[in-house]
């Protein structure tokens, strides 16, 4: 939903980065988990916030100054699952599309979703690692459009795309 809390101010309000094509999710809400995707997290009742542009600004109960945020700094906002708000037919979320394998047409496996870029407002990019171990050099930058990825299945949890020429090659 948001990423990279950083201190705002001397009462310990907080912002973040807004995921890039999200929807307001925290209209309402009382409460947010602050963590990582990949790791533990811990929720906070929400005093107030405020969304400007694509950040966030945020106050948590119980945390008045910079000493008592600081521990949250660099970490993210996150809802469950369960509480996200339904998109329209044919939109995804972020982490729904990371770790999908990533195919050709003709069945050729690319690789599998690493993670999703901000494209600075055009369709974000998909970074492919060609294999596990992969190092990020080694990444495949797809983006996310719907003339290249022409058919994204939950079920099979499988992207397929339709690249031009050379987009697949790593330099």
């Amino acid at each position: 939903m948001a990423t990279g809390l950083r201190l705002r101010g001397a009462g310990g309000r907080l912002s973040a980065t807004l995921v890039p094509g999200g929807i307001d999710q925290l209209q309402g809400r009382r409460s947010v988990i602050v963590g990582r995707v990949d790791g533990p997290g811990r929720t906070f009742e929400i005093e107030s916030v405020q969304t400007y542009g694509r950040r966030v600004a945020i106050k948590f109960s119980g945390i008045d100054d910079p000493a008592a945020a600081e521990g949250l700094v660099g970490l993210d906002l996150l809802l469950p699952q369960s509480g996200l708000l339904a998109l329209p037919e044919g939109a995804f979320y972020n982490h729904e599309l990371v770790g999908m394998q990533v195919r050709t047409r003709d069945g050729r496996v690319v690789g599998a979703v690493r993670r999703v870029l901000d494209a600075g407002g055009a369709a974000p990019l998909l970074a492919v690692a060609p294999r596990p171990d992969a190092p990020e050099a080694e990444e495949i930058l797809v983006p996310a459009a719907q003339s290249i990825c022409v058919a994204i299945d939950r079920g099979t949890r499988t992207i397929t795309v339709d690249p031009p020429e050379g987009l697949l090659e790593i330099a």
